[in-house]
């Protein structure tokens, strides 16, 4: 991904989150922006531009669902998550696939389908 291109990501991220809830939990101070900024790195493996995912991105990924520690974090993660997935062409199956790839056992299932509301 070229700078330009990055950049208007980055953006079109802060555009969309700013629309969605903002803040996932006063307590965790995680936020949708951010929970989007940092899996930026992940990017370019969840939309197959590479076959891997960067050892930036499996850090992030480790960092985030240590930070989702309450079910009301995990569900505005999901929340969050779900257009974010569906506008920049996440493919569902490589996104389902980044946990294991990244050795972090996640306590939601990675699917598009899921209803958020249901997470514990």
């Amino acid at each position: 991904m070229n700078v330009t291109a990055t950049v208007a990501f980055m953006l079109a991220l802060l555009i969309m989150a700013s629309s969605t809830t903002s803040t996932v939990s006063a307590q965790a101070a995680v936020t949708c922006p951010g929970a989007l900024l940092q899996l930026l790195p992940c990017l370019p493996f969840l939309t197959k531009q590479v076959t891997t995912p960067p050892a930036q991105c499996c850090s992030n990924v480790k960092l985030m669902n240590d930070e989702a520690n309450t079910a009301a974090i995990r569900q505005q993660l999901c929340k969050c998550f779900k257009p974010a997935a569906i506008s920049y062409h996440v493919d569902p199956a490589v996104a389902k696939a980044l946990p294991g790839l990244c050795r972090v056992s996640v306590p939601v299932p990675i699917d598009p389908k899921i209803d958020c509301n249901t997470i514990s």
